[in-house]
Protein backbone atom coordinates (compact mmCIF):
# COMPACT_ATOMS: atom_id res chain seq x y z
CA UNK A 1 0.00 0.00 0.00
CA UNK A 2 0.95 3.10 -0.96
CA UNK A 3 1.60 6.00 2.20
CA UNK A 4 1.60 9.58 2.64
CA UNK A 5 4.93 9.60 4.00
CA UNK A 6 6.50 7.00 1.80
CA UNK A 7 4.84 7.53 -1.41
CA UNK A 8 7.43 7.82 -4.28
CA UNK A 9 9.33 4.84 -2.85
CA UNK A 10 6.21 2.60 -2.55
CA UNK A 11 4.84 3.35 -6.00
CA UNK A 12 8.25 2.79 -7.34
CA UNK A 13 8.13 -0.48 -5.10
CA UNK A 14 4.45 -1.52 -6.06
CA UNK A 15 4.93 -1.39 -10.12
CA UNK A 16 8.10 -3.47 -9.48
CA UNK A 17 6.48 -6.21 -7.60
CA UNK A 18 3.49 -6.66 -9.69
CA UNK A 19 5.20 -6.75 -12.71
CA UNK A 20 7.68 -9.39 -10.93
CA UNK A 21 4.81 -11.63 -9.88
CA UNK A 22 2.55 -11.10 -13.12
CA UNK A 23 4.56 -10.96 -16.20
CA UNK A 24 6.67 -14.32 -16.70
CA UNK A 25 10.32 -13.68 -17.10
CA UNK A 26 11.51 -15.42 -20.49
CA UNK A 27 14.53 -16.83 -19.44
CA UNK A 28 12.91 -18.40 -15.97
CA UNK A 29 14.35 -21.23 -16.21
CA UNK A 30 17.58 -20.26 -18.02
CA UNK A 31 18.01 -17.03 -15.45
CA UNK A 32 21.07 -16.67 -12.82
CA UNK A 33 19.48 -16.85 -9.33
CA UNK A 34 22.07 -13.72 -8.47
CA UNK A 35 19.78 -11.99 -11.35
CA UNK A 36 16.70 -10.09 -10.78
CA UNK A 37 14.72 -9.20 -14.05
CA UNK A 38 12.79 -6.86 -12.90
CA UNK A 39 14.73 -4.01 -10.94
CA UNK A 40 14.19 -0.38 -9.65
CA UNK A 41 17.31 0.63 -11.30
CA UNK A 42 19.43 0.16 -14.59
CA UNK A 43 21.96 -2.51 -14.02
CA UNK A 44 25.94 -1.72 -12.20
CA UNK A 45 26.71 -5.23 -13.19
CA UNK A 46 26.00 -7.56 -16.15
CA UNK A 47 22.86 -8.86 -16.82
CA UNK A 48 20.91 -11.24 -19.21
CA UNK A 49 18.22 -9.50 -21.51
CA UNK A 50 15.81 -9.09 -21.48
CA UNK A 51 14.60 -7.19 -18.16
CA UNK A 52 12.76 -4.32 -17.04
CA UNK A 53 13.66 -1.57 -15.17
CA UNK A 54 10.74 0.70 -13.05
CA UNK A 55 11.62 4.62 -12.23
CA UNK A 56 10.08 7.52 -11.02
CA UNK A 57 10.27 10.18 -13.06
CA UNK A 58 8.16 13.48 -12.99
CA UNK A 59 5.87 13.71 -9.79
CA UNK A 60 3.25 16.93 -9.17
CA UNK A 61 0.68 17.61 -6.97
CA UNK A 62 -2.45 19.93 -6.87
CA UNK A 63 -4.46 21.16 -3.78
CA UNK A 64 -7.81 19.48 -4.03
CA UNK A 65 -9.43 22.20 -3.04
CA UNK A 66 -8.92 25.93 -1.48
CA UNK A 67 -7.73 25.57 2.37
CA UNK A 68 -7.09 21.80 1.75
CA UNK A 69 -4.03 20.37 3.25
CA UNK A 70 -4.87 17.04 0.89
CA UNK A 71 -3.34 17.14 -2.52
CA UNK A 72 -3.87 14.98 -5.92
CA UNK A 73 -0.57 13.31 -6.71
CA UNK A 74 0.32 12.83 -10.12
CA UNK A 75 3.61 10.44 -10.52
CA UNK A 76 4.87 9.29 -13.87
CA UNK A 77 6.56 6.21 -13.73
CA UNK A 78 9.19 5.05 -16.49
CA UNK A 79 8.85 1.52 -17.24
CA UNK A 80 11.64 0.30 -19.84
CA UNK A 81 11.65 -3.07 -21.38
CA UNK A 82 15.10 -4.40 -22.99
CA UNK A 83 14.99 -7.40 -24.94
CA UNK A 84 17.24 -9.40 -27.02
CA UNK A 85 14.90 -8.87 -30.67
CA UNK A 86 12.03 -6.82 -31.70
CA UNK A 87 9.01 -9.75 -31.31
CA UNK A 88 10.74 -10.01 -27.31
CA UNK A 89 10.39 -6.47 -26.72
CA UNK A 90 6.98 -6.69 -28.12
CA UNK A 91 5.50 -9.51 -26.44
CA UNK A 92 6.76 -7.99 -23.49
CA UNK A 93 5.59 -4.49 -23.89
CA UNK A 94 2.18 -6.21 -24.28
CA UNK A 95 1.92 -8.32 -20.93
CA UNK A 96 3.11 -5.22 -19.44
CA UNK A 97 0.41 -3.22 -20.53
CA UNK A 98 -2.25 -5.66 -20.63
CA UNK A 99 -0.84 -6.49 -16.51
CA UNK A 100 -1.11 -2.68 -15.33
CA UNK A 101 -4.18 -2.13 -17.68
CA UNK A 102 -6.11 -4.86 -15.96
CA UNK A 103 -4.87 -4.31 -12.44
CA UNK A 104 -6.75 -1.29 -11.51
CA UNK A 105 -9.92 -2.30 -9.40
CA UNK A 106 -10.32 -6.20 -9.17
CA UNK A 107 -8.28 -8.32 -7.13
CA UNK A 108 -5.95 -8.41 -3.34
CA UNK A 109 -2.78 -6.35 -5.26
CA UNK A 110 -4.60 -4.08 -7.99
CA UNK A 111 -3.28 -0.74 -7.59
CA UNK A 112 -6.63 0.93 -6.22
CA UNK A 113 -5.60 -1.39 -3.17
CA UNK A 114 -2.49 0.69 -3.27
CA UNK A 115 -4.18 3.87 -2.88
CA UNK A 116 -2.83 4.58 -6.74
CA UNK A 117 -5.57 5.55 -9.02
CA UNK A 118 -6.43 6.69 -13.09
CA UNK A 119 -3.91 4.37 -14.70
CA UNK A 120 -2.78 6.17 -18.08
CA UNK A 121 -0.61 5.47 -20.79
CA UNK A 122 1.62 8.39 -21.82
CA UNK A 123 3.48 7.15 -24.11
CA UNK A 124 5.87 4.58 -25.45
CA UNK A 125 9.26 5.16 -27.08
CA UNK A 126 11.49 2.70 -29.07
CA UNK A 127 15.37 3.37 -28.19
CA UNK A 128 17.07 0.92 -29.69
CA UNK A 129 20.65 0.34 -30.38
CA UNK A 130 22.35 0.23 -33.56
CA UNK A 131 22.60 -2.97 -35.27
CA UNK A 132 20.77 -6.82 -35.48
CA UNK A 133 22.72 -7.46 -32.54
CA UNK A 134 22.10 -4.04 -30.24
CA UNK A 135 19.64 -4.47 -27.44
CA UNK A 136 16.18 -3.26 -28.48
CA UNK A 137 14.37 -1.00 -25.67
CA UNK A 138 10.96 0.62 -25.31
CA UNK A 139 10.62 3.29 -22.84
CA UNK A 140 7.00 3.24 -21.26
CA UNK A 141 5.82 6.04 -19.45
CA UNK A 142 2.47 5.35 -17.08
CA UNK A 143 0.76 7.58 -14.48
CA UNK A 144 -0.79 6.90 -11.34
CA UNK A 145 -2.42 9.50 -9.09
CA UNK A 146 -2.56 9.59 -5.30
CA UNK A 147 -4.39 11.49 -3.27
CA UNK A 148 -2.68 12.36 0.31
Amino acid sequence: MVSTSTLLSDTILFVRNTLRTNVTDPLLSTRPSTEKWVMTSYPRRAVSYPNITVKGVNLSDVPLGQQSEQRRVEFEIEVRIWARNEKEKNNLFDSVYTHMRTNQFTGAGTSYNANLYDFDLLSAVEVDEEGEQGIKSRVCMYKYNFIT
